[in-house]
């Protein structure tokens, strides 16, 4: 970011900050990928400690991404009590249950 978005309108702030969080997982996720992580998992709660602050918010959020994920050939499964993300393309991991 060069500069600061609009500031002006208060009401807005709620919305800003759910699409910055948002954004955030999508980076964490793409890096986890990337880094072709597939036997580990996508920490949801600790995400959710570091950013968003409310399970169901963050829970929202990777339902959104969970979607895109699967748009693109990607399979998912959410473990260990809704707190794990794992993501792969062909096996799900030997440690997602």
């Amino acid at each position: 970011m060069d500069s600061f978005l609009d500031l002006s309108d208060k009401s807005k702030f709620g919305e800003l900050l759910d699409e910055y969080h948002l954004k955030k997982m999508r980076q964490k996720i793409y890096i986890h990928i990337i880094n072709n992580n597939q036997n580990d998992f996508f920490d949801l709660e600790l995400f959710n400690r570091n950013y968003v602050k409310n399970m169901d918010k963050s829970e929202s959020f990777s339902e959104i991404l969970i979607k895109e994920l699967e748009s693109q050939g990607w399979k998912t499964f959410i473990g260990y009590g809704g707190t794990a993300l794992f993501f792969y393309d062909k096996e799900k991991p030997s440690n997602a249950w």
